[in-house]
């Protein structure tokens, strides 16, 4: 499982675009709550059960759950997971969960079940979880404990900072991040790379 952590405008939601766009990837699951995704890779939104089984198919689920879920959006979340952790089973190849602010649909005692599923037996179905978040701090630590990588762009609340240091990144550097840079630091290796994202 992957995190990726920064300000807003430094650069994840781009990270994380450009590695769903280059990855090799059987399907793509975005829980796409804010159209963001959708928006900016110019491909249509899945908002019914038909669009969820032929996107799924096409390698691309937006999934906005505006129309299926209004006004809900804990239990689209749910519904989200489960859909595509029972889908994977189906489908072979590597597959991603991508989610933004994943704290929003959990609390610091407990997530949903239908995450659990996909962060602790994810991979066995070839599942992986990419988190996108401006508030690291707030990712319950049930999700955290699964964590191989971290990807770090600029980063300034202390609470913030703090959480990302004990994983062995450098606070001081990423307050300095220029929009854009990145230091991502695998946990499984220990091996660190610093980049910047061309545009």
């Amino acid at each position: 499982m992957t995190i990726c952590a920064g300000l807003s405008g430094t650069g994840k939601s781009t990270f994380a675009l450009r590695y769903l766009v280059n990855a090799p990837l059987a399907v793509r699951f975005c829980f796409d709550a804010e159209g963001e995704f959708a928006a900016r890779l110019g491909l249509p939104p899945s908002r019914e059960p038909y669009d969820l089984q032929l996107h799924a198919c096409q390698g691309w689920v937006l999934f906005d759950p505006h129309k299926l879920f209004e006004g809900r959006m804990d239990e689209a979340f749910a519904f989200f997971c489960e859909w595509a952790y029972r889908f994977s089973e189906r489908v072979p190849g590597q597959k991603v969960l991508v989610v933004d602010e994943v704290w929003k649909y959990c609390t610091p005692a407990a997530i949903p079940e239908e995450l659990a599923l996909v962060t602790q037996s994810g991979r066995k179905r070839g599942l992986a979880l990419l988190v996108n978040t401006q508030l690291p701090n707030k990712i319950n630590g049930s999700i955290l404990n699964e964590v191989s990588e971290f990807v770090c762009f600029r980063l300034q609340l202390d609470r913030a900072l703090e959480k990302v240091v004990e994983y062995g990144v450098d606070a001081e550097e990423l307050k300095a991040l220029p929009n854009l840079s990145f230091v991502a630091r695998n946990l499984d290796s220990g091996g660190e790379l610093h980049g910047k994202i061309k545009v």
